[in-house]
């Protein structure tokens, strides 16, 4: 089960950038359940938003990016390869209807605990470069709102920006 049709979505109802990030995640793990595919799918969307908030991805960026998902069991370099095509031509054209849909299944198949940690892993992916522009901090809160956890509160734990 794809992540629209699990929110009573069908694919081809305007999500052209969501549907086709998911696409190339199933392609990049045919194996892997439908539900873990969706929270890699979102949490990569908000990665390349947070990465794309100051209007480039840093050759930094882009590098932790690809370590991020090269840890990912079963996924081979062409997968991660065909996911940060997706992330480059797909992730600053996302909609806001298309990012509400994100924002709604992080919700659903995250607990708050869960949705901190990946505000700590954004945090993280935006000061990987050593700073963090106003507007990736500005895109971390939006995020944050969105997901129901606390900004200041995940920026004021030990590490908490500290490179991956």
């Amino acid at each position: 089960m794809g992540l629209l049709s699990w929110l009573g979505l069908k694919s081809g109802d305007g999500y052209p950038n969501l549907d086709a990030l998911m696409r190339d995640l199933r392609k990049a793990l045919p194996e892997d359940e439908s539900v873990l595919l969706r929270y890699i799918g979102t949490v990569v969307v908000l990665l390349g938003r947070v990465a794309w908030a100051d209007g480039r991805v840093t050759p930094k960026e882009e590098e932790n990016l690809r370590a991020l998902l090269s840890h990912i069991e079963g996924i081979a370099p062409a997968g991660v390869d065909a996911v940060c095509a997706t992330l480059h031509g797909k992730i600053p054209a996302f909609s806001d209807n298309e990012m509400d849909v994100v924002y709604a299944e992080l919700r659903a198949i995250c607990d708050g605990n869960e949705r901190k940690q990946i505000m700590r892993l954004l945090l993280r992916i935006a000061a990987v470069d050593g700073r963090l522009a106003e507007t990736e901090h500005a895109e971390l809160a939006k995020i944050s709102d969105e997901l129901g956890v606390s900004l200041a509160e995940v920026e004021a734990e030990p590490d908490a920006s500290s490179p991956l």
